[in-house]
């Protein structure tokens, strides 16, 4: 599954004109196309920040097994939903805790793939890996979301 992330760092960009003789328009040009790819990506909306699963394009070992489960299916929607709904009404530092915690959720989830290769039964071991993981993640998001953010009440 690809992952998008709303927050990534960018590498910051030195400011050598002096010693490589460029002028001022040179050394603004990056600042400048940077800012241009932010106004445009501000002009896309929010909720497609995050599709829920593709299973045509499924390759991993969790990834298929997901798509294998339509309740699955329904929760990977659901957490791509709740996920979407707190990127567009958080304050910036829960959009980065949501962000983070993304991550963190996508690599749980992928480690499910281990069970494929230390249990007797690799395909139920996986899906019940996998909707363990997401029980959970579901639980979370929704108690978030509800909340707000991860600073309200």
């Amino acid at each position: 599954m690809t992952m998008r992330l709303a927050f990534q760092r960018l590498p910051a960009i030195a400011d050598s004109g002096a010693a490589t003789g460029m002028d001022a328009m040179t050394k603004r040009l990056p600042t400048l196309c940077l800012g241009a790819a932010f106004a445009a990506l501000a002009t896309f909306p929010l909720h497609a920040a995050t599709p829920p699963i593709d299973c045509h394009k499924a390759r991993s070992v969790t990834d298929r097994a997901l798509c294998e489960a339509p309740d699955q299916v329904a929760m990977d929607r659901e957490i791509a939903a709740l996920y979407d709904r707190g990127l567009a009404s958080f304050d910036p530092e829960s959009r980065h805790r949501l962000a983070q915690s993304q991550v963190a959720f996508l690599k749980q989830r992928n480690g499910c793939a281990w069970a494929s290769h230390h249990s007797a039964h690799p395909g139920p071991a996986v899906s019940e890996c996998i909707r363990g993981v997401m029980e959970e993640r579901v639980r979370g998001l929704r108690s978030v979301v509800d909340r707000g953010g991860y600073g309200a009440r």
